[in-house]
């Protein structure tokens, strides 16, 4: 039935609107005295800023032996300077209304600040403090020291942040990215506030480092005038921390196994993918919501929806400077592991064999391009997106072209990623389970090595507890 003149014919699905672009401001690039660099973004519809200051340098820079130095390092930023205590610190941020947080990555670290704009030159005054003379005091290095060994502990006792944290030693081995960026009991108990003052002294330097600000931000002279003087005092170049490897891809399957009494599973397949600047990195992610990106993945559809396995099963791909992990994650019911395991194993099989169909494909592209513009909607999250294009060397039309770069890629390019990339004889699986129950199945899957949450080698004890 034909709907009349000014009714909605609900029989008939709308017609897609145009896709959204994405069109960001160009950037006021400034370089200090200092040598610190600077890229502003102005959005004057909200008297707010967001300051990213971005260090070239993370947690592949952390001492052989003491991972977690950069994460304490940042930590330790407003717990006290040269001037102030940490209570005092403390009272500055809440008088300027800021929000003051850190990230740390194996790539780099990022200190975020938030604030209105009319307090913009007194949270300039505390950004350059913070950074540049911080006191490391014994007391308080020591406390944070505890807190993150404490953070570790309780960790340890999710089956899921186990998992994950032995897939990526299974994975990347000695490599720094086989550590995670806030390190392990071993080596976060041998972190100091002498072993922080030296990492500080190396890398927290203005030349190589860059400045974001985005929101009401003044015009070029007036904010290089405010800049200058905030941050003149922070002098120096960076030590030189040399090339980070490339990973190695293991040459044949790594199975472990970690004994965990319960119902369930932690189960983890992956293996190294590429970087970020990788020209294909538009293909893989489409590659991978097809795989399991999305609620409508393969792996998703197969383990939940046919077989009822599991509340949800994914995939991601962690692109960094060098070639980062991927990983397929999910927990099943513990009668089903090696089974659950096999057909996540089948399914990336499946992705070398058999092309995306039309309807797999546009449907990865629209999630990839469609939600874009939703990432650009406050100052925060453009700010964050410019500090990828920096860590990562992107261009500065990077965001504008993506959706065109998503859209271009076809069913071979997909194909052949997988074949690239999935390869199910040089992955690494994981599981966390009550593998006695089931380890000679699990056997069949490869040469079998059982560790315990630490990843220490251990023995299959009949009757052992959980951890």
């Amino acid at each position: 039935m034909m709907a009349s003149a000014g009714q909605l014919d609900r029989s008939r699905r709308p017609a897609p609107g145009a896709a959204p672009t994405i069109r960001l401001p160009r950037f006021l690039r400034l370089r200090l005295a200092n040598g610190l660099r600077v890229l502003a973004v102005r959005h004057d519809n909200l008297p707010e800023v967001s300051a990213r200051l971005v260090l070239p340098y993370g947690a592949a820079e952390d001492p052989r032996g003491r991972a977690g130095v950069a994460l304490l390092v940042a930590r330790a930023l407003t717990e006290g300077t040269t001037e102030r205590s940490a209570g005092e610190v403390a009272e500055w941020l809440d008088l300027l209304g800021a929000r003051f947080r850190v990230d740390v990555n194996h790539d780099a670290t990022t200190l975020s600040l938030r604030f209105l704009s009319h307090v913009l030159h007194g949270a300039f005054e505390l950004l350059a403090e913070v950074v540049s003379r911080p006191a490391f005091d014994a007391k308080e290095v020591d406390r944070l020291r505890d807190e993150r060994l404490d953070e570790i502990a309780s960790g340890l006792d999710e089956p899921r942040v186990v998992a994950s944290l032995r897939l990526g030693e299974a994975t990347f081995g000695e490599h720094p990215y086989g550590v995670r960026a806030g390190g392990a009991e071993e080596t976060v108990r041998e972190i100091n506030a002498d072993v922080l003052s030296d990492y500080h002294s190396r890398f927290y330097r203005p030349s190589g480092a860059t400045l974001i600000l985005v929101g009401d931000v003044p015009e070029r002279d007036e904010l290089r005038q405010r800049l200058e003087t905030v941050f003149q005092a922070w002098q120096g170049d960076p030590e030189d921390a040399g090339e980070l490897a490339e990973p190695e891809i293991p040459e044949a399957r790594r199975l472990r196994a970690v004994q965990w009494s319960g119902p369930q599973s932690e189960i983890r397949v992956g293996g190294v993918g590429i970087s970020r600047a990788d020209q294909d990195y538009p293909a893989v992610q489409v590659m991978n919501a097809i795989l399991g990106g999305l609620f409508s993945s393969r792996i998703n559809m197969n383990l939940r929806e046919e077989r009822g396995w599991t509340y949800g099963a994914g995939s991601h791909f962690d692109a960094r400077k060098r070639r980062g992990p991927y990983y397929i994650a999910t927990a099943v019911d513990a009668k089903v592991t090696v089974d659950a395991i096999r057909e996540i194993l089948a399914e990336m099989e499946r992705m070398q064999a058999e092309p995306p169909s039309d309807e797999e494909l546009e449907l990865a592209k629209n999630a990839l391009t469609l939600s874009l513009p939703r990432l650009f909607e406050t100052v925060g999250q453009v700010s964050g997106r410019v500090a990828q294009q920096v860590i990562y060397g992107l261009p500065d039309n990077y965001w504008e072209l993506y959706p065109e770069q998503v859209r271009a890629v076809t069913q071979t390019n997909v194909q052949l990623l997988a074949e690239r990339l999935l390869s199910t004889r040089r992955t690494a699986i994981i599981v966390v389970g009550p593998i006695r129950d089931f380890h000679a199945e699990l056997e069949t899957l490869g040469p079998l090595e059982i560790q315990d949450i630490h990843g220490r080698a251990a023995g299959l004890l009949p009757g052992r507890a959980a951890p």
